[in-house]
């Protein structure tokens, strides 16, 4: 809950020195005298540094040796902020017989009320501390009172705030995050181009500048644009390891898999290597056939870190490919548990249990995938999958109107339900289904037809109303 600056109290205060002092008289377990101003300050600087055992002594000391100085009662609620007690920390502020115009007392009932979720009064709050600092080195504040507009979901002020808070001095990548963010979110990442060029016009050295517009691209899915960006950056840092991971990335999504391995192989001569970049290598092998190379180069992956998502994920996926689904589930399973919201394990998981016929293992899975996302067309067409594989045409068809009723008139799902209807020489219905996919997207008729390619193309009526769409839409 502290800002960065530990001086914003009182810039006569020598942090490192009363930091050092108070750290002395705790291992000599001696008692050394601090003013209320002086453990204020101590305690801001161990709550910014997360020490939160440091910061109770801290503010133990100052309550026990200057129980009556009205700086204790906003001392009291710091304490009670950082054990996450807000509600009797906003109450203390509340009682407190001290100045309220202060401002560190506005930024503690600041965070008192971006604690309890009171967005608009912790802006209040975090407006008056920035008008008793005369709107002089307020970068932190900026930042806060931009994170509570994000609450709010006003992503402009957000993001205005965020641009007037920037601090290039310190934790600039972060800051470039949210600005990027705020960016993404407003559908303004053009706009976001042109202020991260500006920010390189500023430093042309600036590793974090040519990082952020590099990752613009990629939210772009500009891709090539994006490898040329962070191309900069290694020639500014040959041994930057994010940079590496992400053109490999960048190179595996676009299918240029010797490109990712000339990649990596840079990065060893660089010193650059990591495990993540190990499992992109793998994954760059196994697409081009080498999947020798690629369980060698997993398998080191998981001896650097053996927590390590990707590189279980990588050795489930050969073993699937290889039609092992007994050991491709072991190590998928354990990709899961430590990456739980990554469903592209899970629904390769699905596909294994199908194949040993474990299909209410496949459908638990699935609505697992559906439990997180209800939004994602791919989950309801698997679980659609999963029953027809275990001859439950009934929840096969209610998996499918499950996810017309969320998503309303879906192409993929609508051509799905219309197979059902065929299968279940429901002819009428399945027309009239069929129709309705037509409308939205004609070519995806060329899926329909492979899902059972004999029997839907020897249907007269079938093939009539596709060449009346096809007709239609001047094919």
């Amino acid at each position: 809950m502290a800002f960065d600056d530990d001086n914003f109290m009182d810039d006569e205060l020598d942090v490192n020195e009363l930091v050092s002092r108070f750290e002395d008289m705790v291992k000599q377990h001696q008692s050394y005298y601090f003013d209320t101003d002086e453990l204020n300050v101590i305690l801001e600087h161990y709550l910014q540094q997360d020490n939160i055992k440091r910061a109770n002594l801290a503010a133990d000391i100052a309550i026990k040796f200057h129980p009556n100085d009205p700086m204790i009662q906003i001392i009291k609620a710091k304490q009670l902020l950082a054990n996450s007690h807000a509600k009797e920390a906003l109450s203390t502020l509340k009682n407190a017989a001290v100045d309220k115009e202060d401002a560190d007392y506005q930024i503690t009932l600041g965070y008192c009320y971006s604690e309890l979720q009171e967005h608009k009064k912790a802006i209040n709050a975090y407006m008056k501390a920035v008008k008793a600092f005369e709107f002089k080195e307020c970068e932190d504040l900026f930042n806060s009172i931009a994170i509570e507009y994000e609450n709010l979901g006003d992503y402009e002020k957000a993001l205005n705030y965020h641009i007037k808070g920037l601090n290039r001095k310190i934790d600039i990548d972060n800051q470039y995050f949210e600005i990027r963010n705020c960016y993404s979110i407003l559908n303004r990442l053009e706009d976001a181009l042109d202020f991260f060029r500006k920010e390189i016009d500023l430093d042309p050295y600036s590793v974090p500048a040519w990082t952020a517009l590099g990752n613009c691209y990629i939210r772009m899915g500009r891709l090539d644009d994006a490898i040329e960006q962070l191309e900069y950056v290694l020639a500014i840092d040959p041994h930057n390891k994010k940079a590496y991971i992400d053109i490999a990335t960048a190179y595996n999504e676009t299918g240029k898999y010797a490109q990712t391995l000339e990649t990596v192989a840079e990065a060893t001569r660089c010193e650059a290597e990591s495990p993540l970049l190990l499992c992109l290598y793998g994954e760059a092998h196994a697409k081009l056939g080498d999947m020798a190379e690629a369980m060698k180069s997993y398998k080191k992956a998981m001896k650097i870190d053996e927590n390590l998502p990707e590189a279980y994920a990588g050795i489930g996926f050969i073993l699937s490919d290889e039609n092992n689904p007994k050991s491709a589930i072991k190590f998928l399973k354990h990709a899961h548990a430590l990456s739980p919201y990554n469903t592209d394990y899970m629904f390769v998981m699905a596909e294994e249990y199908n194949k040993l016929e474990e299909y209410d293992k496949a459908l638990k899975i699935v609505n697992e995938i559906l439990s997180q996302n209800p939004y994602d067309e791919n989950a309801y067409i698997t679980l659609m999958e999963c029953y027809v594989l275990k001859d439950d045409v009934e929840n096969a068809f209610l998996a499918i109107n499950r996810g017309l009723s969320i998503l309303g008139d879906n192409a993929p799902l609508l051509y799905r339900k219309a197979f059902i209807h065929f299968a279940e020489n429901e002819n009428e219905s399945g027309l009239l289904t069929l129709e309705s996919a037509l409308e939205i997207d004609y070519d995806g008729h060329i899926e329909f037809l492979n899902f059972d390619a004999e029997n839907l193309t020897n249907n007269a009526a079938i093939m009539e109303l596709i060449e009346e769409y096809r007709i239609k839409n001047k094919k």
